[in-house]
């Protein structure tokens, strides 16, 4: 097969369809990490004919001119007037055309013109943008955001279920697998082992679209990671990309090697039994909290996930969350595997992963409650009780225990014991298990996890 032909489904395909259909919709905006298919999908979209014959597309990373033309009253007929100054216009058809502002952060008045365009029914509007939850990423500049004013999208790298949608498994295989899990009910053999081996083949491949796409062409393993290493290495180039207002870079050379550093400790840290993250660890010179800045640019800029620890795991979590307290997980497992050495998707793929195999599968569950939009939290004391994550699920503080294959979960049954002093919570395993429940416990393989906050499967065990 062609690699134009091979095209990818996405999550966002679908939000954007919904959205054009509102007829009381505001204008998109699409934010996320870099090379997770922003772009590609807002293009497709647009280019259909079915929904618009003119697509006005501006991309403000490529042509910096352009932002000029958001210098003075942020009309959309004042816009249109100094964009043809820029750049020749198609006829702009009312109903029928659509402005396409990408890398949107680099021009921070073109992001509050969807405030002052909110109610523009001549015209639609889709930004995008890569860095948006960088604060203040234009530095000195005062512009207000447009808050409230958009219909948002969080655009995360491709996911098990989008990935088994490139792989050509049909909407109703997924429904299966949903059914089986509200009733409770183990796959059959043979289905369980398939999708485990498609789970250990998305561990290794990752959820960059690109890498996935030249996976679904060629089934060669090895050639996708080097386009994940391609990518993340592009990452980190552009890493301290943050200018001023006068668009001078504000990030000296040893403020991007910290970002640099704090990247690379992460295995590190989620190779240790506790898998806390320590800031003091990032190497570099700089202010004292030189090292939490450089987390917090990875973690904004969409690359990592920081997970904090509860005083207690109990409802509603957000407010027993320890600040200073946190484990790091990167966004997209691909950027973990490339952090390892080279051999370790053989072993992921053949089953005989060391001990590094539990750390692995943590992340894996980590990402999957990150791409569905969850909030998700830890508990540890100094005692040693520990819980791989805590979720809030429909009101209920829900321990979920990540294993490799079994493993203790005499924490987990020592808080679900005592609810007098954790407050009430329910358990779900998630191991290389198929379906099960087991008392009050709920087993479930890890290539199930995506479907947790689509609906509550444990309510009642």
């Amino acid at each position: 097969m062609e690699e134009e032909n091979l095209e990818l489904h996405r999550r966002l395909d679908d939000w954007l369809v919904e959205w054009k259909n509102n007829p009381t919709r505001k204008p998109a905006l699409i934010k996320g990490i870099r090379q997770s298919g922003k772009t590609h999908a807002i293009l497709k979209f647009v280019a259909n004919k079915a929904y618009y014959d003119t697509v006005v597309y501006l991309n403000f990373w490529d042509d910096p001119s352009l932002i000029d033309a958001f210098e003075g009253k942020l009309e959309i007929n004042v816009i249109i007037t100094e964009l043809s100054v820029k750049m020749p216009l198609p006829d702009l058809k009312e109903g029928r055309t659509v402005f396409v502002f990408d890398e949107v952060q680099d021009c921070p008045r073109a992001l509050l013109s969807l405030k002052t365009n909110e109610k523009e029914r001549r015209y639609d509007f889709i930004a995008s943008g890569s860095y948006l939850g960088v604060n203040g990423y234009v530095v000195g500049d005062e512009t207000p955001k447009p808050s409230g004013s958009t219909e948002t999208f969080d655009m995360r790298t491709m996911d098990f279920e989008e990935f088994l949608w490139a792989k050509g498994y049909p909407g109703d295989i997924v429904s299966h697998l949903k059914e089986a899990l509200m009733e409770k009910k183990a796959l059959s053999a043979a289905m369980h082992k398939s999708f485990t081996r498609l789970f250990r083949e998305y561990l290794c491949v990752g959820g960059f679209p690109e890498a996935v796409q030249h996976y679904m062409r060629t089934g060669n393993i090895y050639a996708s990671l080097q386009i994940t290493r391609r990518i993340i290495g592009d990452l980190q180039k552009d890493f301290g990309r943050r200018r001023g207002k006068n668009k001078q870079p504000l990030f000296q050379p040893n403020e991007v090697a910290r970002i640099r550093s704090a990247f690379s400790l992460i295995p590190s840290f989620l190779g240790k039994e506790n898998k806390r993250y320590i800031v003091s660890k990032i190497q570099g010179k700089g202010a004292k909290d030189a090292g939490k800045d450089a987390l917090d640019y990875l973690c904004d800029t969409g690359i990592i996930v920081k997970v904090h620890n509860l005083e207690l795991p109990s409802t509603p979590l957000s407010i027993h969350k320890i600040e200073n307290q946190y484990k790091v997980y990167p966004a997209d497992i691909g950027m973990l595997i490339d952090l390892l050495e080279d051999g370790t998707t053989n072993a992921i793929l053949s089953g005989s992963l060391g001990m590094g195999k539990g750390m692995l599968y943590e992340a894996l569950i980590a990402e999957a409650l990150h791409k569905r939009g969850a909030r998700f939290f830890y508990f540890a004391k100094e005692s040693g009780l520990e819980l791989d994550f805590v979720v809030n699920i429909e009101g209920t503080s829900t321990i979920l225990e990540v294993k490799a294959t079994d493993g203790n979960v005499k924490s987990a049954k020592t808080v679900l014991s005592h609810p007098e002093h954790y407050g009430k919570t329910r358990l779900i395993c998630i191991k290389d298990k198929n379906i099960g429940v087991d008392g009050d416990t709920l087993t479930i393989p890890h290539y199930l996890a995506f479907l947790l906050f689509d609906f509550s499967p444990m309510l009642p065990i």
